[in-house]
């Protein structure tokens, strides 16, 4: 099982057995009301050849949680 917290408060949000099958999950904690954004991972892109342009990866490479704080 994998405890899914919270990005801001780290407040325990749901567990989860595997991946999500919905194609993106939000929810609110009960905490401190950041919305919370969950995403399944993406597939790893096949490079082929080395001359391929290297791409860095976001600050969380699609596959954790971010945070926004909720107005208000």
């Amino acid at each position: 099982m994998k405890d899914i917290r919270c990005g801001c408060c780290r407040a325990l949000l749901f567990r989860m057995a595997s991946a999500p099958s919905a194609p993106a999950i939000e929810i609110k904690c009960r905490r401190c009301g950041t919305i919370n954004h969950l995403r399944p991972p993406e597939p790893a892109p096949e490079r082929d050849s080395p001359t391929a342009p290297d791409t860095e990866p976001g600050p969380c490479a699609g596959n954790c949680i971010t945070s926004t704080p909720s107005p208000g």
